[in-house]
Order: structure tokens, then C-alpha cells, then sequence
């Protein structure tokens, strides 16, 4: 038997033997459901902008519009979100609505919020807000949102700021909201105990003129290793868990006792090089002396580390058939994927002659960073892409680093960063190419742009047309632009993309999930199995 076969075994011992009475009740009560969830809950909903975070809050605090399963913007307290002009938006809230304490929401409580997140300090959600200039009340029910300039995705990025009662905008603290002191419900659910490091606990909002909730009370158990989430659903611990490693889906299944569900993403995974310093401080020569150039300067470099990346290797044999190759950094059914865009087809010969054409013929050695803990089968990814980078003499040693640690390391623009690092991103918050602004625009502090532009990649003429797509409202005309731009970007190698990510969920034999695209865990997207 393999060692992490005896691990699973070992952790499902533990967990049946601490937890049977809890696993009795739960089983009694159909009408609760207990979550593992790989997420640790932020008690603040307005401080950190993050899917992983913004499933928990959208259970008990509504938003002005809602994504579903598909990624889309659709009504939750607005009935719409209109613009009337270039520079205007018109939200309409749905008549008849409350709090969990009875109070109307209004859009009162709506600028509130959008107040309180803007000016919230150190917030990341700041950047939602350049560019939206002023918040008119018109009545009880319609609020414009003034902009400084063409705000295309104004209706997708409503779906993240979920709304708080004015007075609780206005006077609550970071640390009331781990609490009911702060947590008014505005959801189909209500907040009733959150236990840092154990759980998070929700009850059917009764006050909720929407859908009502499908469970009397949910829990979510915080569990962020995936061979423990495994276990606790294997013991029958928990109902549902997200995140499942694709190495444990076999398990799974063979188990008799769980389901097993996969989605497309909206999220990419690509390895980025650092191509803005004349000397990067993590390669050096075949003696161990440090570069006198870099090499990542060079795109015929770039382009020969890309075909030597076999992407339906990556699925076949490191995702157990569970991702979406991918020659591009836009997901296919996003706005913005450049259709056009031939795949990137693995030439280990053509990589080796471009090599040898820039200079690197003999290779070099290089460390790659890799974060812990953030996508599925990360160490695996890292270790198979230095085995593949080894053809074109290039002699690599992955570093797994924690996500905390790796993602403000990777950030600090002063510091010493990463020379080739794995990343990712997704465009729940968007539905479209928002990657272009945020990863391949030229970092621009005052602007907000390309924030998360990890590899440092400048091209104006791209830039340029980044700019131009933001400023146009009809979708079309936009996402051909944007288009345009992706090709650009892959064609000048700016990342080197991988797959498209699976979401991977599973669950009691009982139960069957909906997959959101955007890795939501919601609990009103499982129900019974045989249910219709």
C-alpha cells in the first residue's frame, strides 16, 4: 500500500473515531448540511477581495446582482443594473425587501456599504472602486452610480460587494463581524457562529423575500488540507467538501460512499518569467555563477520554454485527466478569448533551435518558485515542468512556498520576487479578459493597472489597446478587442500558459452538487440525488 494510501486510511480512523455521535445527528437530520471547505473564513466581508472568501458571505449577505453557476451577473437585490450613458448606471432595487431584523433595505444601505468598503483601510477591494466618481440616491429603490470614465463591467463587479444596513456600515468594526453583532442578514441565510480555525455556522433566514434556503442550518468546517478533506467525507464527517485533489478523485470513487463532480473554471494557470530586470537573481550559469544577462529578456527564449510545455501531458499525467490545456490565459468561454489563436503545439527540436539562436544552446540553472497550498497539484506541476524544461538543458529546482508567504514575496516590487514562478487567475469578478488589465498591462500604481503583472511584461501597443477596450461598453466591440490584445500577448510570449483549472467537488452518495465555474461552495447548489 502507497504512503498517502496509508495517510488517507489513518486520517479516516481518526476522524471516525473522534467524530461518530456528531456524524449520527447530522445523518438524522437530513435538513442540515456540513461543508469541508479547504477556505479559512475572513470575519470582515469588505476586506479582502477573493472567491475563496466571497462564497461564505453571499449565503447570509446579498449582493446588488449575483453570479450563477455559469459566471454570469443575474438579479439578487436589484431587479437591474442599467446604463443609461456611458458614465451612468442605474441600480433598481427589488420592492418589498428586508434585513433579518426588518428593516427595509434601501439604497440607503447600499452607498453606505459601497462607502465603507472604498474607504475601508487596506481593503482589496479598493480597485473596484477608480473610476466610479459619485453614488446619487434618486429614491428608496434607484441609485446612479456617476464614473469618470466607461465602466463596461459595472454588473459583474456589483456581484462582489455584499450589502450591509447603513448604521452597520457607518459604526461596525472589523471585529464585529465575527460576531452577530454586525451580521444582519440580508440573505437567503443568517450568520450565527464562527469559530477561527473550526467552523463557521448558518441557519435558514425565515425574514428572506427571495428563494428560501434549501437547509434548516449549514456548516462550514475549515479544513485546508485536501487528503483531511477527503478523509472527513470518507468517514462521513462531512456531507460535501471543495477543492478535491484530482490525485483522491480515484479514491473517491472507488469508495462506494461519495459522488464526485468537475467543472471548467474561469481561472488559468501559467508560469510567468521575470522579464523586466537586466539581471534576474535566481539563474546562473552551468558553474553556479550568476547570469550576466536574462535570458527571459529574449522572446525566442520565451517562446522555446513554451513548446517545450506538453499540456496534454500536464492533464493526462499530473491532473489525472482533470484540467483544460489551454494556449492562452483567457478560458474559452469568457469574453475576450481569442478564437483565433492557433494551440501551442510541444516541438521540443523548434524549442532547442530557438534556444540555440538566442545564445542559451547550453542551457542554465534555475530555481522556480512555486506556491503551496493555492492551486490543485501545484508541487506536481512545478516538478513535471522542470522535468520538461531538462530537454532544453535548462536545470531547474522547484521551491514550494506557502501561499502567504509566496504571494506578498511575488509582489514586493523591491524585493528579490521570483525569477519563473507558477500563477493563476480567475475572472469571477469580471466575466471577461480582466487578466489583460491586472497580469500583462505595465504596472501603473496611479492608474490600478497590471497589479498583478508578476512578470514585469511591457508592450505599449498592447497597453494601448487594454486602455481602449476598457472604454467600451458594447460587449462585442470589447471582447474583440480584448481579442486582440490576448494574441498580442501570447504571441510576444508575455506568460506561458498551461490549462484552464477544474473545480472538483464531491459529496455524500445521497447529494448531488452544481459546479460553479467560479469555485463557489454554495449550499443551495447541492440537493438530494434524486431529487429534480
Amino acid at each position: 500500500m502507497s504512503i498517502r494510501a496509508l495517510m488517507l486510511r489513518s486520517l479516516v480512523a481518526v476522524l471516525s473515531a473522534v467524530a461518530p455521535l456528531a456524524s449520527t445527528i447530522a445523518h438524522a437530520d437530513t435538513k442540515e448540511l456540513r461543508i469541508g471547505t479547504r477556505s479559512e473564513f475572513v470575519a470582515d466581508p469588505h476586506a479582502q477581495w477573493s472567491a475563496s472568501l466571497l462564497f461564505f458571505y453571499v449565503h447570509y449577505l446579498a449582493p446588488a446582482l449575483s453570479l450563477d453557476k455559469d459566471g454570469k451577473a443575474v438579479p439578487n437585490l436589484a431587479e437591474s443594473v442599467t446604463a443609461l450613458s456611458d458614465n451612468i448606471w442605474e441600480i433598481k432595487l427589488k420592492p418589498g425587501q428586508k434585513f433579518a431584523n426588518g428593516q427595509p433595505i434601501t439604497t440607503t444601505d447600499v452607498v453606505a456599504t459601497y462607502e465603507r468598503v472604498r474607504n475601508l483601510p487596506k481593503s482589496t477591494y479598493a480597485g473596484i472602486f477608480a473610476g466610479m466618481k459619485e453614488f446619487k440616491i434618486i429614491d428608496d429603490l434607484t441609485l446612479h452610480i456617476i464614473t469618470s470614465h466607461p465602466y463596461p463591467i459595472m454588473p459583474t463587479t456589483l456581484t462582489q460587494l455584499v450589502i450591509v444596513p447603513a448604521e452597520i456600515a457607518k459604526t461596525a468594526t472589523p471585529a464585529d463581524f465575527g460576531t452577530t453583532k454586525a451580521n444582519v442578514s440580508s440573505a437567503a441565510y443568517k450568520f450565527v457562529e464562527f469559530l477561527p480555525g473550526n467552523r463557521l455556522v448558518l441557519e435558514r433566514n425565515e425574514a428572506y423575500a427571495g428563494p428560501k434556503a434549501k437547509w434548516d442550518k449549514v456548516t462550514f468546517r475549515f479544513l485546508p488540507n485536501g487528503a483531511a478533506r477527503v478523509a472527513a467525507l470518507l468517514a462521513g464527517d462531512v456531507d460535501v467538501i471543495d477543492d478535491v485533489p484530482p490525485s483522491e478523485v480515484a479514491t473517491l470513487k472507488k469508495s462506494g460512499k461519495a459522488s464526485v463532480f468537475v467543472g471548467e473554471s474561469d481561472a488559468v494557470n501559467f508560469f510567468s518569467m521575470d522579464l523586466g530586470r537586466d539581471v534576474t537573481p535566481f539563474l546562473t550559469d552551468n558553474a553556479g555563477n550568476p547570469l550576466k544577462s536574462n535570458p527571459f529578456k529574449d522572446v525566442r527564449v520565451r517562446r522555446a520554454l513554451s513548446l517545450a510545455i506538453d499540456r496534454n501531458l500536464f492533464r493526462d499525467r499530473v491532473m489525472e485527466g482533470l484540467s483544460y490545456p489551454n494556449s492562452q490565459i483567457v478560458p474559452k468561454k469568457l469574453g475576450g478569448h481569442a478564437h483565433n489563436l492557433p494551440d501551442i503545439v510541444p516541438d521540443v527540436d523548434q524549442a532547442r533551435k530557438l534556444m540555440q539562436e538566442a545564445g542559451w544552446g547550453d542551457g542554465f540553472v534555475m530555481t522556480m518558485h512555486c506556491p503551496e497550498g493555492r492551486y490543485p497539484n501545484a508541487a506536481q506541476i512545478c516538478q513535471t515542468a522542470a522535468q520538461l524544461l531538462a530537454r532544453l538543458r535548462i536545470k531547474t529546482t522547484v521551491e514550494m512556498i506557502p501561499r502567504s508567504v509566496f504571494f506578498s514575496r511575488m509582489t514586493d516590487r523591491t524585493g528579490p520576487r521570483g525569477s519563473f514562478i507558477l500563477f493563476g487567475w480567475g475572472a469571477s469578478s469580471a466575466g471577461e479578459a480582466n487578466v489583460l488589465q491586472q497580469v500583462i498591462h505595465t504596472y501603473d500604481r496611479e492608474k490600478r493597472l497590471g497589479t498583478w503583472n508578476l512578470a514585469h511584461y511591457s508592450n505599449p501597443e498592447v497597453d494601448r489597446i487594454i486602455q481602449e477596450a476598457l472604454n467600451i461598453v458594447d460587449a462585442p466591440k470589447r471582447h474583440a478587442m480584448q481579442a486582440r490584445a490576448v494574441t498580442m500577448a501570447m504571441e510576444d510570449a508575455a506568460v506561458i500558459p498551461l490549462h484552464t483549472q477544474p473545480v472538483v467537488l464531491a459529496s455524500r452518495k445521497d447529494l448531488k452538487i452544481e459546479v460553479y465555474s467560479n469555485f463557489y461552495t454554495l449550499a443551495d447548489a447541492v440537493t438530494p440525488a434524486d431529487a429534480k
